[in-house]
């Protein structure tokens, strides 16, 4: 603990003395021998962001990188969840990175490294996500889709924050002209905390959602929970989450009776989440992000709702993406008597990610 606190008043003394982006003086090694001199923006999925004078920012393949050198104060990261803050200094032998932070020193191998960040970064240089949107139009049965999606994500050093969300609308006109539509919306946001040099973090959650296909009217939520990395590299994150969250439902039902009736009811679940994402730097690059979510229910058991995503995106040109992605809504007992129990889809749009 001295020793971190110690070096944790150096670093931002010295950190707070010179703007860090006031030169280009950063420089990058590459395996064939080529020294570049620029400005180290990050490391994120396997992929170096370096400013240059004469070629703007340029992406580098992590590993192609031998040596890093540079005089201003960094955040890295290692697949074990470890974290080191320092300067990186010249001299360290091909293939490995030397850390330093007065008075101490540490030596890394580039390739145990995922993540680095400048320790004075702002807010938007730390946001990653993607905006897809699809549209289709049949004339022969007068059908009109429109899906739009969208995901932003915010990592800093102690916490995290994902806020995403889906629409769907579609609408049919049959041959007497009556026309008929359905929707599906849904919007997610969390807040992660990142425990220090561990792979844990505690997880808090809101959602809503609506699907005229399952004749889910309205669906809130609200929960937390844990979450450990079970694996990282610069091409996969694995991870797992479990916790509780508790819902408010409103189901609609059309009887002959009575018309339109609704079925609310309070819902206390359990969760269990599983996270697969795959990355391909090499161009062109390709995408594969897996949610898993099962949420079995405390206040009526033997009830179990699952949550199943899928996106595989393609690079079409840079930061553009053709996206194909599925989606599986199941509810094994809802409320509502009439409610379909599964609702699955999927589609194809242009995406445009940063």
């Amino acid at each position: 603990m001295a020793r971190a606190a110690t070096g944790w008043f150096v670093l931002l003394v010295l950190a707070g003395a010179v703007p860090l982006q006031a030169q280009k003086t950063d420089v990058v090694t590459l395996e064939n021998g080529d020294e570049i001199t620029g400005e180290i923006k990050q490391l994120d999925r396997g992929k170096l962001e370096y400013g240059t004078d004469d070629m703007g920012t340029v992406e580098i393949e992590w590993n192609k990188v031998e040596k890093i050198a540079s005089i201003w104060f960094f955040e890295v990261e290692l697949r074990s969840g470890l974290r080191y803050f320092g300067t990186f200094l010249d001299g360290a032998e091909p293939g490995t990175l030397i850390v330093a932070l007065p008075p101490d020193r540490d030596t890394l191998s580039l390739a145990s490294i995922i993540r680095i960040q400048p320790i004075q970064v702002s807010f938007w240089q730390q946001l990653d996500g993607f905006v897809d949107v699809g549209f289709n139009y049949a004339q022969a049965n007068r059908n009109t889709q429109l899906t739009a999606s969208a995901r932003a994500s915010y990592r800093g050093r102690r916490w995290g924050s994902t806020t995403q969300g889906e629409t769907y609308f579609q609408t049919q006109t049959d041959a007497g002209g009556t026309g008929q539509a359905t929707s599906r919306n849904s919007a997610q946001f969390s807040l992660e905390r990142f425990f220090d040099q561990s792979l844990w973090s505690a997880v808090v959650f809101t959602s809503v959602e609506q699907n005229a296909e399952l004749n889910l009217a309205i669906r809130g939520r609200l929960g937390g929970g844990v979450r450990r990395t079970m694996q990282q590299s610069n091409s996969s994150i694995v991870r797992m989450a479990g916790g509780v969250s508790l819902s408010a439902e409103r189901f609609t039902s059309d009887t002959a009776a009575a018309g339109t009736e609704s079925t609310n009811a309070l819902n206390l679940e359990g969760l269990i989440q599983f996270e697969w994402a795959v990355f391909r730097f090499d161009a062109p690059e390709l995408d594969l992000l897996t949610t898993v979510q099962v949420l079995p229910s405390i206040t009526d058991l033997g009830r179990v709702r699952s949550d199943i995503d899928i996106r595989v995106s393609y690079e079409l040109v840079k930061d553009f993406f053709l996206a194909l992605t599925g989606n599986t809504r199941l509810d094994s007992r809802p409320p509502s008597a009439d409610a379909t129990k599964v609702d699955f889809g999927t589609k194809f749009t242009i995406g445009w990610s940063f």
